[in-house]
């Protein structure tokens, strides 16, 4: 069986570790499964990836054509990970989301 562990996932720098590093940026405590941190992790590619994408625009301010669809999968990306986060997480990572405001 696959048990679930505590691990502390930091959205910016894209860490996950399983002890708390204070001072180190927002942590989400999450408890989770090696499928589910493995999931975390792919989806922290596929925004590194649309980041990348979206970077092309930004030497070509006049050019917009494509940057709002690269925006909006980098969003959508990034909306996938705190909805993966707050599914696994505690009930105080559940409350700093709600906080942030993401859903509605």
């Amino acid at each position: 069986m696959n048990s679930k562990k505590q691990y502390f996932v930091t959205v910016d720098t894209e860490d996950i570790r399983t002890m708390s590093i204070p001072d180190s940026g927002i942590e989400y405590e999450v408890h989770a499964n090696a499928d589910e941190i493995k999931e975390i992790e792919m989806l922290f590619v596929e925004k590194r990836k649309n980041a990348k994408q979206a970077v092309k625009y930004l030497g070509k301010p006049f050019d917009e054509w494509g940057a709002d669809d690269e925006r909006n999968e980098y969003d959508h990306h990034l909306m996938r990970i705190y909805q993966k986060i707050y599914d696994l997480g505690t009930t105080t990572t559940k409350e700093k989301i709600k906080e942030i405001g993401l859903f509605k």
